[in-house]
């Protein structure tokens, strides 16, 4: 059942290229997405984030030639919480993927980088534009991690 899950879900994703200073980097997108398709079955990888009131938590599944869906919550201390599926590609050692969340009654996307470390995931940050209203980084390979939040694996409950 998992297996045939995962088939669909790849299978109603389609891949856009974007190129940046010679580097060739994917992107996922897809509308139909919804966090009860992506939570049903257990995730292949859980992470975590806490310091003092801020937490993060993300949920991830792999459906095969490097295409990772998942969910992503965020609840940061006196910011609104958000959280919504994310979609993307893991070339390498790094992480790229589309986060469309639901904050405060409006709905938005913007892209969300890592780096992997070990079982650390590095957020990256670095400069943003946005395009049809959503927030894309202007340069991948120009972005620092470790400066900013620091997910840590965790067992999947």
């Amino acid at each position: 059942m998992k297996k045939l899950f995962l088939i669909f879900a790849a299978s109603s994703i389609f891949l856009a290229s974007c190129e940046s200073d010679s580097k060739k980097y994917t992107t996922v997108d897809s509308s139909i997405m919804s966090e009860q398709q992506i939570s049903k079955p257990n995730p292949d990888e859980c992470f975590v984030y806490s310091k003092n009131k801020d937490s993060v938590k993300l949920r991830m599944w792999g459906t095969g030639n490097n295409i990772l869906l998942g969910q992503l919550n965020y609840n940061l201390f006196e910011k609104d919480k958000n959280s919504g599926p994310i979609y993307g590609v893991e070339k390498g050692d790094t992480i790229i993927v589309d986060y469309k969340f639901e904050s405060e009654g409006v709905y938005s996307k913007r892209q969300i980088v890592w780096l992997k470390q070990g079982d650390k995931l590095l957020e990256g940050i670095g400069d943003i534009y946005q395009v049809n209203g959503d927030v894309k980084f202007k340069d991948i390979s120009k972005l620092t991690f470790g400066k900013s939040i620091i997910l840590e694996k965790t067992d999947c409950k």
